[in-house]
């Protein structure tokens, strides 16, 4: 499976969420003509991103551990 780039990620996640709250915006305001269905898709967008974000953060951090553990074991500990 391909790895998709953390650049689109971070764009991906900026745009759930942005979306997502001025949704959530639009419906609590009632300038809308159909707020429940702003507020339920606000909701949705916002979570979808709140999701992303943890999967990308997540996955950063599984890389990192995969790659320090690479390391020859007296690169890790160097602190002579």
């Amino acid at each position: 499976m391909r790895r998709i780039s953390t650049s689109f990620e971070v764009v991906m996640v900026s745009v759930l969420v942005v979306v997502g709250l001025y949704l959530l915006y639009e419906g609590s305001v009632n300038r809308s003509a159909n707020e429940s269905g702003s507020v339920i898709a606000g909701a949705a967008f916002l979570t979808l991103g709140a999701i992303a974000l943890v999967s990308a953060v997540k996955s950063i951090l599984w890389h990192r551990r995969m790659l320090r553990q690479t390391l020859p074991h007296r690169e890790r500990s160097t602190s002579a």
